[in-house]
């Protein structure tokens, strides 16, 4: 009886443990699956996200070299996209004016026009120069030129030295700037636009097959469209000129000097004249008779004749006064 009893308690014993394993094998059956779909999920995230993080990574940004400069890095913002940098176009004009002894002035301004001469037409253009004066007494002179920038700076810095050489020196400088990026830009839309149209009526007058009146009529509006292309091309090109070269004004002037050979000039020529004066004064009066004589041939005939008139009229009118008898006196 206790071996019966005995082992009905480990059946009922094997019976309850394998009820609990197989309650909780069917869980974790079913997690199985749930966590393979969700592992499946997981890595299609993961390698999602991870070629995300791969992206950026391809291209990491440069390091910053802070060891050079000492300065801690700092944060920045995000990159703002970089728009074309606008160009200019500036036409510059410089003015000088240099005060040279008059004896040294001429010599210093014609070295100034031959250092522009020698540098060609393609960097310095000779636009006009004069002088006028004595070189005893006192000098003017003007030179005008265009000329390509860096050659025109230097040349300017040497016009100074050349200038203190000649016991001169530099008494102004002027600089003056003008835009020109407007008007070109203008100028060049309306060249292409006139460009433009040029190409669609020489294709209308090659293609067109109509009246000959109406290819008359295209080919005057292409001629006027082509008249004004080379108007725009040349005031494109002055402009460019003005851009790509710099001018130069440079006045040169002598400081007076106390006596000179000008000093007495104006009682040497008041001697010189003296003669001439007086003849002239003598030439003046026979002018004035020679144009009084007409008068004196009409007007002193004339007064002769209205005296006479006078007086023989006022013999007259005394004579009758005479004849008249006399009224007797009232009594």
């Amino acid at each position: 009886m206790r071996r019966l009893w005995t082992g009905l308690v480990l059946a009922v014993a094997l019976a309850a443990c394998g009820a609990e394993q197989s309650a909780t094998e069917a869980p974790a059956g079913g997690e199985a699956a749930y966590g393979g779909m969700a592992d499946m999920a997981r890595s299609d995230d993961g390698r999602m996200q991870a070629e995300e993080a791969q992206a950026p990574a391809a291209a990491p940004p440069p390091p910053t070299d802070t060891s050079a400069s000492g300065a801690a890095p700092t944060a920045q913002g995000p990159s703002q996209p970089a728009g074309p940098t606008p160009v200019l176009f500036l036409a510059y004009s410089y003015a000088m004016t240099l005060e040279i002894p008059s004896q040294r002035l001429a010599g210093v301004m014609d070295r100034h026009v031959q250092a522009c001469q020698a540098a060609g037409p393609r960097v310095c253009q000779l636009i006009g120069s004069s002088r006028t004066g004595d070189p005893e007494s006192q000098m003017q002179g003007y030179l005008s030129l265009r000329a390509e920038p860096n050659w025109l700076n230097t040349f300017k810095g040497g016009m100074a030295q050349q200038a203190d050489e000649a016991g001169g020196r530099m008494v102004g400088e002027t600089t003056n700037s003008e835009d020109l990026t407007r008007q070109m830009v203008d100028t060049e839309a309306r060249l292409r636009a006139q460009t433009e149209l040029r190409n669609r009526l020489q294709e209308l007058l090659r293609t067109s097959r109509g009246r000959l009146s109406d290819l008359l009529e295209v080919e005057r509006e292409l001629a006027r469209v082509q008249s004004e292309i080379d108007s725009v091309q040349s005031q494109l090109a002055v402009m460019r000129t003005r851009v790509a070269m710099s001018e130069l004004t440079v006045q040169y002037s002598s400081a007076p000097r106390p006596v000179g050979s000008d000093t007495f000039e104006p009682l040497r020529q008041a001697f010189a004249s003296f003669l001439g004066i007086i003849v002239g004064g003598f030439a003046a009066i026979i002018v004035i008779i020679a144009g009084l004589i007409p008068f004196a041939v009409v007007l002193i005939p004339l007064a002769w004749l209205l005296l006479r008139w006078r007086k023989s009229r006022g013999g007259r009118f005394f004579n009758r006064r005479a004849a008249a008898p006399t009224p007797p006196a009232d009594t």
